[in-house]
């Protein structure tokens, strides 16, 4: 972005100082507020990163398998997240960045293409709330049941959440559905047999997991945006050998499986770092406000976080079920599981 003059306008109407075009420095400059957790420390390391991809609101630069999303406030925070201060009613699209723009990293700023410098001199981290208390797990079924129904109703036809709710096949199946529902069965008996200390040992096969990886199209599949919520809802749920049971899973699967964006988001995830919203929405589900989750999800991407919330669901009835039957031994890994609730 090129102005003819030099100003500094105030800061509700454009917090971004502007330049005329010299060799003396960047045209503009945009301070970043808040900064993840992850974020922060890979810029405090430096790094030469080119622009990954765009979008209305945000845009990802990327550095070798580390990708750093920079957006307006309105996009939530998050570990990977920086959040520029565009001030006023100025989009990031403002900027006219496009991708493949060089960026040069360093701790003290990101410099972009030489004309926009986003600065960290008042940035602060941005670090996630705490779980909300869960509720017993007799109430907890009654959430599950509750958000099966909304998501039935709510959710887009296209990715996984209405085949994460269904009980029976479902006769307007697409395609993709097809392929994804025996899969998201046996990523159910995995973690059913996981949250069965006697039944799950150290080297039980990741395939289940990784069956789900890089599973549907776009940046970030179906399938890793599930794992996702599901790796929210057990860390939520303190289920924490499950859990790392997951994180091992999706930390030894082969690079190449799903692109290189969503592949480092959803090993984010497995160290446990995931976004505000996502938080919110898993915090709302344990404590019983499914209508609450429903309308936090719908902020995240198109569809992206429908397919949170059926990650979130199918780990619900899973943990639910194993916790209400009382003793992990007692749960047949052999036995469908939405048999097996409906016993309880």
């Amino acid at each position: 972005m090129t102005f003819d003059i030099d100003t500094v306008q105030d800061r509700d109407s454009w917090s971004m100082r502007s330049r005329k075009r010299s060799h003396a420095g960047p045209d503009c400059v945009v301070p970043i507020v808040r900064s993840g957790i992850l974020a922060r420390e890979f810029c405090r390391h430096g790094a030469d990163a080119e622009i990954a991809a765009v979008f209305d609101r945000s845009l990802y630069l990327h550095s070798g398998d580390v990708f750093i999303c920079l957006g307006e406030p309105s996009i939530g925070n998050g570990p990977l997240t920086l959040i520029a201060d565009l001030g006023g009613s100025r989009k990031l699209s403002d900027l006219n960045l496009c991708q493949g723009r060089r960026a040069i990293i360093s701790e003290q700023r990101i410099t972009i293409g030489g004309t926009v410098e986003l600065t960290f001199d008042d940035c602060e981290v941005w670090r996630p709330p705490r779980w909300a208390l869960p509720l017993l797990p007799d109430r907890l079924n009654e959430v599950y049941r509750t958000l099966a129904r909304l998501m039935a109703a709510e959710a887009p036809e296209e990715g996984l959440a209405r085949l994460s709710c269904l009980h029976e096949q479902d006769t307007n199946e697409t395609p993709f559905t097809r392929i994804a529902r025996p899969r998201v069965t046996r990523f159910q008996s995995w973690l059913r047999a996981t949250l069965d200390t006697d039944q799950m040992p150290a080297a039980a096969s990741p395939e289940p997991v990784q069956a789900l990886i890089g599973l549907g199209p776009g940046l970030t599949p179906s399938g890793d945006d599930f794992l996702v919520g599901a790796l929210a809802l057990l860390d939520a749920l303190a289920e924490r050998k499950a859990h790392a049971a997951l994180a091992r899973a999706i930390a030894v699967a082969p690079r190449g499986l799903t692109p290189p964006l969503s592949g480092c988001l959803l090993r984010a995830a497995a160290a446990g770092h995931v976004g505000e919203t996502l938080c919110r929405a898993a915090s709302a589900i344990i404590s019983g406000a499914a209508e609450t989750a429903i309308a936090t999800i719908r902020n995240i991407g198109h569809s992206s976080g429908w397919d949170m919330l059926a990650g979130i669901a199918t780990a619900l009835e899973v943990v639910v079920c194993v916790r209400r039957i009382g003793g992990r031994k007692a749960l047949d890994p052999k036995r469908p599981i939405r048999e097996a609730f409906a016993s309880v």
